[in-house]
Parts: structure tokens; C-alpha cells; sequence
């Protein structure tokens, strides 16, 4: 598929959830994507790109967002941990990668 999606897990929900049902839950993790990235892209406090990073590593580990999932659980724990120069320094990053699941989902869903 891409770089940022899962093969095995996109199968493995299909599989749970039913085909029929994947392109309307996609639909939902793109949008969310969407807005999660417009709030990081105002630099926000460090609570709320914690709080944003909860909510991805969630989502973006149960659609097969590996890449993503997996910044999100280290942007989370930096956040935690008060981390405020590496958040900073690594939260384009989170938002190329957040940009570019949003983007290979999105035509996953025209396929």
C-alpha cells in the first residue's frame, strides 16, 4: 500500500469491522487528522500537542497508521515529560507524518 499504512491491520479491521464500514472509519481518521493538523500547525502549548498526540497514537493504531502511531507515542512521552525543546524541535516532523497517512488513507478510501 504505502509507507504510512499497514496492509496486515487494514485486512485484520476489515476483517473485525467489516468491508463495508472501513471507507465511512477512514472517512472519520481523516478528518481528524485534518484538524489535529491545523491545531498543530499554531504551535500550541505543550498540554495540548499532548493531548492531540493521545488521540492519534489511539487512532492511528487501530487503522494500521504505524508510522504515525509510533511518532505519536514519542511526542506524547516528550510532552509528559516536559520535553518543551524536543517537542519543539520534532513537531514538524509529527506534522509531515500526520500529512502524509492523511493523504495515502484519503486514496486509499478513492480505491
Amino acid at each position: 500500500m504505502s509507507q504510512y499504512i499497514n496492509q496486515v491491520a487494514v485486512y485484520q479491521l476489515i476483517q473485525e469491522v467489516g468491508d463495508e464500514n472501513v471507507p465511512f472509519l477512514f472517512g472519520i481518521f481523516c478528518d481528524e487528522l485534518d484538524e489535529f493538523i491545523d491545531t498543530l500547525s499554531t504551535q500550541p502549548e505543550i498540554e495540548k500537542v499532548r493531548e492531540i498526540s493521545h488521540c492519534i497514537k489511539s487512532s492511528a493504531g487501530s487503522f494500521g497508521a504505524d508510522k504515525l502511531a509510533s511518532m505519536a507515542i514519542h511526542i506524547e512521552e516528550k510532552a509528559k515529560q516536559k520535553q518543551y525543546d524536543w517537542v519543539t524541535h520534532n513537531i514538524s516532523e509529527f506534522v509531515n507524518i500526520a500529512r502524509g497517512t492523511e493523504l495515502a488513507y484519503r486514496q486509499f478510501l478513492v480505491k
